[in-house]
């Protein structure tokens, strides 16, 4: 098997190796690539290095944590609902269009419009209107306090208005530009992305000419990847791999990424609309089996919350359901299921690490309660619009995301009643939802992302499982590369020695 992964490979990626001129190109293995280029419509966290390194947004973190400016230089809150944005000047897309006010406007109402279905809109929906003041300076109204907008805008890529508006949406997906250190070359689905040099890119030339992200769900086919050379540079890399790529001379790493993986539940049907049947399969699954036997230590166990210390917003007075089946069964008989049930689980390979094994092991947990889990594994591209249409589940596995602005917000936002997918619904924790969001206090704002944290593990929408771990195997000739706990990874100055 192994044999033919590794013949797979080389036969696949021969065109991205062969040429002796590939001495700047960089190519890294992952799970999954973007479903689309188009930055506005995918939300995954394995699509976000990818669209890095073609657009850019007003703010993004820094290591700290800390929000940086980007295509932003400045902002200011001229109120609690008006904020002014400070542009950066002699920017342009990859096709020469300047970069001006009036592309934030376009970009932001593109996410706020019901047409894009855009993911990404309930991180500032609050946005009431965007006026540019002129080329350099713009203007953000929200409909009432909004504290976490700049987080929000973390994930809002900026887009060319007069570009699109000559090609429309679709020649804009087939020949997309940003304002990024690589420019367009290719997209596959499901296969690769590439991406050149920008030449004029604001912060200078990159170093490397290209960049290509390599679409490949089995993890045996990632570390074969990897273990030939063919690969510089694999992510996801399976724990019980370490070991044997660094006896090979790989340099092998790990950081703890912002994103917690949890089971989620589509709590809006039954038997899941219980309490009692979601607290029940909290204490069903062993989270240390999990952590120590598949995941070999990489991760931590969630703390019944979905971000992890290094998270604001993160309550520190709150602990992981224990492994109880006992418990488990009591609650099942107590909500009205003491033969358990049967329920249809939607999992994925390669978009996670262990992601299968971990479905596995969750489905036999269940089972020891009574519980039937139905596995059915979906197409990346599929996975995610099921998501977004509000059809996955009623069980799924997920890894909610407080990456890449490091805040609670971002996830917590998605369990109010009216968030894409509708899969909680509470009007209790709508309202605390709402008070966050108005905190402009970032004190108050942080009791409050906490007391929302203390809602759900009490009225769990999910069984927590762990802060995922991201393994990622280098190849020792590339210099330079870092992933962060944020997903993304600076390529400006990494350099691949041939």
């Amino acid at each position: 098997m192994k044999r033919v992964a590794i013949l797979f490979l080389s036969l696949t990626i021969a065109l991205f190796v062969s040429d002796p001129a590939a001495a700047a190109r960089l190519t890294i293995g992952i799970g999954s690539i973007p479903n689309t280029p188009d930055p506005h419509r995918d939300s995954t966290a394995n699509a976000l290095p990818a669209y890095a390194q073609m657009f850019e947004k007003l703010v993004g973190v820094d290591d700290a944590g800390k929000i940086v400016g980007l295509l932003a230089e400045s902002w200011r809150a001229l109120s609690d609902t008006l904020w002014e944005f400070k542009l950066r000047r002699n920017v342009t897309f990859h096709n020469g269009e300047p970069f001006t006010a009036e592309a934030v406007k376009f970009s932001i109402e593109r996410v706020l419009s019901p047409a894009t279905k855009s993911p990404w809109g309930g991180r500032i929906a609050a946005v009431d209107k965007v006026e540019p003041v002129d080329a350099h300076t713009v203007r953000i109204t929200t409909k009432g306090p909004f504290a976490p907008l700049l987080q929000g805008l973390t994930v809002v890529d900026i887009l060319p208005p007069r570009y699109f508006a000559e090609k429309g949406e679709k020649e804009f997906v087939s020949a997309p530009v940003g304002t990024g250190p690589f420019r367009f070359k290719s997209w596959v689905k499901q296969d690769h992305m590439a991406f050149t040099a920008n030449p004029t890119y604001w912060r200078g030339r990159p170093v490397l000419d290209e960049v290509v992200f390599r679409s490949i769900p089995e993890d045996s086919t990632r570390v074969a990847g990897v273990e030939t050379g063919e690969l510089d540079v694999a992510l996801l890399i399976p724990p019980e791999q370490v070991a044997r790529l660094k006896a090979k001379g790989v340099d092998v790493r790990s950081v703890n990424q912002g994103q917690g993986m949890v089971i989620n539940f589509r709590a809006t049907v039954e038997p899941l609309k219980l309490k009692k049947v979601r607290q029940a399969l909290n204490y069903a699954v062993d989270k240390e089996g999990i952590l120590k036997n598949l995941l070999l230590g990489y991760g931590r166990i969630l703390d019944g919350q979905v971000v992890g210390p290094d998270g604001f917003g993160y309550n520190p007075a709150l602990k992981p359901y224990p492994y109880d089946p006992k418990r488990a069964k009591q609650l099942l008989a107590e909500a009205g299921y003491p033969n358990g049930f049967t329920v249809k689980f939607h999992g994925s390979i390669g978009r996670y690490t262990k992601d299968k094994e971990i479905e596995e092991a969750v489905i036999g947990q269940l089972a020891e309660v009574g519980v039937t889990a139905h596995l059915e594994i979906l197409e990346a591209g599929v996975f995610i619009q099921s998501f977004l249409g509000g059809t996955i589940g009623p069980l799924w596995i997920w890894a909610w995301q407080y990456l890449p602005a490091m805040d609670a917000d971002l996830p917590l936002n998605f369990f109010q009643t009216r968030a894409i997918g509708r899969h909680f619904a509470n009007p209790e924790y709508d309202a605390l939802v709402a008070r966050e969001r108005a905190a402009m206090n970032p004190e108050e704002r942080q009791k409050v992302l906490q007391e929302m944290a203390a809602f759900l593990r009490d009225d769990p929408p999910c069984i927590f499982l762990v802060q995922t771990a991201g393994i990622y195997a280098v190849q020792p000739r590339v210099q330079g590369f870092a992933w962060k706990p944020t997903y993304l990874m600076d390529l400006t100055r990494v350099r691949v020695a041939r």
